[in-house]
């Protein structure tokens, strides 16, 4: 496994007595004594703990699908699911998981104010990780719970009132339009849609409808930059760029491309991004992340004032997450993965997931009555594949994909949603398609 490279001084021995080992026997006994917590006939937990990441992939070619094998070896999926719903939740590597038990242990060995001082300095160094892997300054950073926490933080603390306006893309997730709804009624701003086409012929085209939708009056722009319901790509820099320009806030949702997609938030030029450990980036639960631009952070007030305000506080991205009570393991268990993101490669990340999501689009594409949602060019989509299941209930469809084949993914509306991750295999994609195949073969 990874090695913790943090100095913990004060956690002894006795209160980290459960190795890695012996978790994975007692684990693997509970999903044997209550078989329904899983689906299948067995779980890939064993009394053997994998290898290392770099001792598992030592040799093996990034091209080579065993390197993928390797990688998937990292986590603890049960034998046969094709889990393809990172969209949604994705699992923790080893890593992250361990890290998370062990200082949730530590935490509960002894809970004083002496033991607890280090995560102080603990908290810092991810932080320090987290800019390093966005392309950020660590002043630019919040470790927040997650990317609602993050979008309500810059929708509550920007201020607007009569006679201003901001411009959504009529995509945007819920924390990211419902929520300017409730404040739009509160404070009396105005809020403008931009409608994008489904499937974009180009990026100048989503550029062009928001050109249209700006006013003298615009004071923030907003848009999920992958969008969750289509899979749609936003070109950010570009309309970051064509924000600024204008002199209006730039706010990107980040949800589903925080932990895809390599991203430099210097070279994007945003004002704000936020995003969800849980999901792409495959961390610990309850973490989140929000950029703000250090010459943006006057515009933005903190949404959430408690224990720990001071001055110098202020005078960074830290003021946002000033939160109370935090669970200190899990922003621990952030620092670990940053590491495994960066022992891949965030480039290589984001190479493979668009390889097994694009062997995915094309097979259905190739399938009778399957009508995509998702733009097959790589500009303008990632990870998130949507199809409408031809004349098949989708509901129906997204059951039996898991029920039968063992593919876990996600039922919207009346599509079906698969957003693979590096750990999913090619063959898992062949699978998906096939099942889908076979599916409208035989009318589900």
């Amino acid at each position: 496994m990874i090695q913790d490279d943090y100095v913990i001084e004060s956690i002894p021995e006795s209160a980290w007595q459960v190795s890695r080992r012996s978790f994975i026997k007692r684990l693997a006994g509970g999903i044997a004594a209550g078989g329904a917590l899983v689906y299948g006939t067995s779980a890939s937990a064993s009394a053997e703990a994998p290898q290392d990441l770099e001792t598992a992939v030592s040799g093996t070619d990034p091209g080579d699908e065993r390197y993928w094998h390797a990688v998937r070896s990292q986590f603890l999926l049960r034998d046969n699911l094709a889990l393809m719903n990172a969209a949604n939740l994705c699992p923790s590597p080893y890593p992250v998981m361990e890290s998370v038990f062990k200082y949730t242990r530590d935490l509960d060995y002894d809970a004083s104010f002496q033991n607890r001082a280090k995560y102080g300095r603990i908290r810092e160094e991810t932080r320090e990780k987290m800019a390093r892997l966005l392309g950020a300054h660590p002043d630019e950073i919040a470790l927040v719970r997650n990317t609602s926490e993050a979008n309500n933080a810059v929708s509550t603390g920007f201020h607007l009132g009569a006679g201003d306006e901001v411009l959504l893309s009529d995509l945007n997730h819920p924390s990211n339009r419902h929520a300017w709804q409730v404040k739009a009624r509160r404070f009396g701003f105005k809020i403008n849609y931009v409608s994008v086409p489904l499937i974009p012929r180009n990026e100048d085209e989503i550029l062009d409808a928001f050109d249209r939708a700006y006013t003298p009056a615009t004071k923030v722009m907003s848009f999920t930059h992958v969008s969750n319901t289509t899979g749609l790509t936003m070109p950010a820099k570009r309309l970051c760029a064509a924000a600024r320009e204008r002199g209006v806030f730039s706010l990107v949702d980040g949800a589903q491309s925080f932990g895809a997609l390599k991203i430099d938030l210097a070279d994007m030029g945003c004002d704000a991004y936020s995003g969800s450990a849980h999901k792409w980036f495959m961390g610990p639960k309850e973490v989140g992340v929000l950029f703000v631009r250090k010459d943006s952070q006057d515009a933005v007030w903190p949404a959430i004032v408690s224990a720990g305000w001071r001055d110098e506080v202020e005078e960074s991205a830290r003021k946002y997450e000033v939160l109370g009570q935090r669970d200190d393991a899990a922003l621990t268990a952030t620092g670990r993965g940053v590491d495994f993101h960066e022992k891949i490669g965030p480039a290589r990340v984001e190479a493979r997931m668009r390889q097994v999501a694009t062997a995915i689009k094309e097979g259905l594409s190739g399938l009778p009555g399957v009508v995509l949602s998702t733009s097959m060019e790589p500009a303008l989509s990632a990870g998130v594949v949507i199809f409408k299941p031809g004349e098949l209930d989708p509901r129906k469809v997204f059951a039996k994909l898991y029920e039968t084949y063992h593919i876990a993914g996600a039922g919207m509306g009346p599509n079906v949603r698969l957003s693979p991750h590096v750990y999913n295999t090619l063959d898992e994609a062949d699978r998906a398609v096939t099942a889908v195949a076979e599916m409208l073969r035989d009318g589900v």
